[in-house]
C-alpha cells in the first residue's frame, strides 16, 4: 500500500519522458497477480457495505458491450482504421486500453477502499508521495526550458497534475483535522506549490471554488452559512480583481476570454469545438451513442473553422470532457450508469458524520468540476482518492484525532483519576 500510494503521481521521469505502464498501474497487476496466487497474504475486506461495487461493475459489463457496438458500427462505415501521420491507429487496440485502463481504475478503488489499513496512514503516505511529486517537479522546472515540460513535471500533460495536485489539497486538509496541524499545514502549501507549478486554470478556478464551497458547507448553523458565503464571495472577487489588474492571473483571462487564437487560447477554442463535436454526435444516436472509444475515428469528419487549418492528422483527438465524450460514445444508458455511481458516492459522503470538515466531499465536487476539462475519467489516482474517501467514511469521525497528540496525552480522564485514587494504599 506504501509503494503504490507513492506511486499513484509518476507518469513520467522529468526531462526524459513517459514510461509505461504507469508506476501505480504496474503495482496494480503485481497485485492481481498476487491475490491468485497467495490470497491470504493481503490484508483486505472481501464485504463491500457501500453498495458501489455493483455499480462499477455494471459499468464496466457495458463498456464491453459498448465496444462491441462500437466495432460494428465503424465497420459499417469502414472507419476501424484512423490513419494518422504517425501511423494508424485500430479501433480495437483503442478499445481495449481503455477496458485495462477501466480495471485498474476499479481495482484501485477497491484496494484502497478495502484496505485495513487506517485512513490517516493511507493519506501520510499519499501527501509524502505528493511532497516526492513536487521535489521532482522543482527539478523540472530549474532543468528544463521548455514550457510544457516544466508544466508537467512527473506527470504527461499539466491537467494531471492540477488534478492530482488539488485532490492532494483536500487530502492534506482532512489529514491536518485529523490530529496533524503542521504537518497537514506544510503539505497544504506544497500542494498549492504543485498547482502553481502545473499552471493549470482549471485547478487553480476548482481550487478557488471548492475551498470556499467546503468552507461554507462545514458552518454548523445556516446564519453561520449565510455569513461565510457573503465573505468567501467578496474575498474571490476581490483577489481576482486584483490579480487581473496586476497581470498576474497566470492567463486565466486570455484562456478563458480571448476570441483570437493564442497559444494561450487555443485550448480553450479547440475543447469548446471536440464538445460542440461530440454533442453532434450524441443527438445522431441519443441511447446507445456510437460505442466506446468512437470518438477519436469519428470527430475528423467534423473539424472545420481555425481547427481545420490547425490540425495535421497527427494525434486522435478527444473530446476533453468526459460527460461529452460518455455521451457521444456511450449515450444516455452510460451517462446513467456512470452518473449512479457518482451520485451514490456523493450521497455517501454528504450524509456521514465522518467528513465533519467537508473535505471530502470538495474534493469529488473538484473531479467533478475538473471532467469538464479533462482528458479522461479511468486516471488510477482519482479513482484511488474515490477508495480513500470510502475508507475514511467506515473509520468514523474524528472525534478524539481533532486535537493535537501532545495535548491528548497532557489530559487525564476524570474516571481513571478516580480509579487510581481508589485503588492507591494508603
Amino acid at each position: 500500500m506504501v509503494w503504490f500510494l507513492l506511486a499513484l503521481p509518476h507518469f513520467a521521469i522529468p526531462l526524459w519522458g513517459p514510461y509505461r505502464p504507469p508506476a501505480a498501474s504496474l503495482f496494480l497487476l503485481l497485485w492481481a497477480g498476487l491475490a491468485c496466487c497467495a490470497p491470504t497474504a493481503l490484508r483486505l475486506r472481501l464485504s463491500d457495505d457501500t453498495g458501489l461495487r455493483w455499480k462499477l461493475l455494471a459499468f464496466f459489463l457495458y463498456g464491453l458491450l459498448s465496444a462491441a457496438f462500437g466495432y460494428l458500427e465503424l465497420s459499417r462505415t469502414r472507419q476501424l482504421t484512423l490513419h494518422l501521420t504517425t501511423g494508424d491507429v485500430g479501433y480495437l487496440g483503442i478499445a481495449g486500453q481503455r477496458l485495462f485502463q477501466l480495471m485498474l481504475a476499479m481495482l484501485a478503488f477497491e484496494v484502497v477502499h478495502l484496505s485495513r489499513t487506517p485512513p490517516v496512514e493511507l493519506m501520510r503516505w499519499w501527501l509524502i508521495g505528493t511532497a516526492i511529486a513536487v521535489a521532482l517537479h522543482v527539478l523540472a522546472y530549474l532543468g528544463s526550458s521548455d514550457s510544457l515540460m516544466q508544466r508537467a513535471g512527473v506527470f504527461t500533460e499539466p491537467n494531471l497534475g492540477g488534478l492530482y495536485y488539488l485532490l492532494s489539497v483536500f487530502v492534506a486538509r482532512e489529514y491536518r483535522r485529523r490530529g496533524h496541524g503542521r504537518a497537514g499545514l506544510a503539505f497544504i502549501w506544497l500542494a498549492v506549490a504543485g498547482i502553481v507549478m502545473a499552471g493549470s486554470s482549471t485547478a487553480i478556478l476548482l481550487l478557488a471554488l471548492t475551498l470556499s464551497l467546503a468552507h461554507v458547507l462545514s458552518a454548523n448553523s445556516t446564519g453561520l452559512k449565510v455569513l461565510r458565503t457573503l465573505v468567501t464571495v467578496g474575498t474571490v472577487v476581490s483577489i481576482g480583481a486584483v490579480m487581473y489588474g496586476t497581470g498576474s492571473d497566470f492567463g486565466i483571462a486570455e484562456k478563458l476570454f480571448e476570441e483570437e487564437v493564442t497559444s494561450k487560447s487555443f485550448s480553450r477554442i479547440d475543447r469548446l469545438a471536440s464538445i460542440e463535436t461530440a454533442i453532434d454526435l450524441f443527438l445522431q444516436s441519443p441511447w446507445l451513442g456510437h460505442g466506446l472509444q468512437t470518438y477519436g475515428f469519428l470527430a475528423n469528419d467534423y473539424l472545420d473553422g481555425p481547427l481545420l487549418n490547425v490540425y495535421d492528422d497527427s494525434f486522435r483527438r478527444i473530446p476533453n470532457n468526459i460527460y461529452a465524450e460518455l455521451a457521444a460514445e456511450m449515450g444516455i444508458a452510460g451517462l446513467l450508469l456512470f452518473g449512479g455511481f457518482m451520485a451514490a458516492l456523493v450521497r455517501r459522503i454528504t450524509i456521514s458524520l465522518a467528513d465533519n470538515g467537508r473535505n471530502l466531499l470538495g474534493a469529488v465536487l473538484a473531479v467533478l468540476g475538473y471532467w469538464l476539462a479533462f482528458p479522461t475519467y479511468s486516471v488510477v489516482f482519482v479513482w484511488a482518492f474515490f477508495g480513500l474517501a470510502m475508507a475514511t467514511l467506515r473509520a468514523g469521525p474524528a472525534l478524539q484525532a481533532e486535537q493535537p497528540v501532545s495535548r491528548r496525552r497532557a489530559v487525564r480522564p476524570a474516571s481513571l483519576a478516580t480509579a487510581s485514587s481508589r485503588t492507591t494504599p494508603r
